[in-house]
């Protein structure tokens, strides 16, 4: 018989975000959260009523739940659910929704209470895996951005306006400049004083990336450059700011689809 267990992921540097991974087929009565939260079952059935209608969650299937809406799900049988459910500040995720549309004033609820996509279920199971892991609190930040941006934008008006800023150039500057650094979205804000969200808005009208993506992708091209002289592994990721090899070799992987060591091979003498 499986273990039941509950882990509760937080971080003071990421406030805006808590996430429970649970295996147990505990019932709860009816209760609401001041969060906006989304969930998934991993394994298992569950009953989810939501605003006294009923509904079956299963797999590839996320439960939405908005802030202060009355809600319940609960295991259909004695098997114990796998589950992950995570709760967002519902201003935070206002912002969120602001940086996909300008005319955003207050948190913009989602009318669905249930979404059916294997693609968007897999990609929050991967999410979840992601802030469990070992990986630096500015990349598990960057992937919830970057997941809540293409989860709202099923159900917000994307802005088809450019956003133009003399600041971005100047931002991109400092970015390229300073790539050995790990500059948080919150450093840049306070470095340009624009907001948080305003930035991740202009760059993702500019260049379809958020800011710390941009700098990774400015930090692996760095290290190409670094590999092709002959540098060693541990020496380039020195170099390029990374915070140990792994996070290079993981990194250098997303973006140019073979390792470090393959890539630093074929120039080689």
């Amino acid at each position: 018989m499986k273990k039941i267990f509950t882990k509760v992921f937080t971080d003071t540097k990421l406030p805006f975000i808590e996430l429970r991974y649970s295996n147990s087929n505990a019932h709860y009565k009816k209760h609401f959260h001041s969060t906006f939260s989304i969930g998934v079952n991993k394994e298992g059935v569950s009953t989810y009523t939501n605003s006294d209608k009923v509904y079956t969650l299963d797999k590839n299937m996320i439960s939405i739940m908005n802030p202060n809406v009355v809600h319940s799900c609960n295991s259909c049988s004695e098997v114990l659910n796998e589950y992950y459910m995570m709760y967002l500040d519902k201003d935070w995720c206002r912002d969120i929704q602001k940086s996909i549309n300008d005319e955003v004033e207050e948190f913009v609820h989602v009318k669905e209470h249930i979404l059916e996509d294997k693609n968007v279920y897999k990609e929050f199971l991967n999410l979840c895996e992601y802030l469990y892991s070992q990986n630096s609190y500015l990349d598990k930040e960057d992937e919830v951005i970057k997941f809540l941006i293409k989860f709202f934008s099923l159900y917000i008006e994307q802005d088809t306006d450019e956003v133009v800023d003399v600041k971005f150039e100047k931002i991109v500057a400092y970015l390229d400049e300073n790539y050995q650094d790990n500059i948080s979205l919150s450093e840049l804000s306070e470095m340009f004083d624009l907001n948080s969200f305003y930035i991740i808005r202009l760059f993702k009208s500019q260049m379809n990336l958020t800011p710390r993506s941009y700098l990774l992708n400015v930090k692996i091209n760095r290290a190409k450059e670094f590999l092709k002289k002959g540098y060693s592994i541990v020496d380039t990721a020195l170099e390029c700011g990374f915070f140990d090899q792994s996070h290079f070799h993981k990194n250098f992987l997303k973006i140019v689809a073979t390792t470090p060591n393959e890539y630093r091979l074929n120039f080689l003498q």
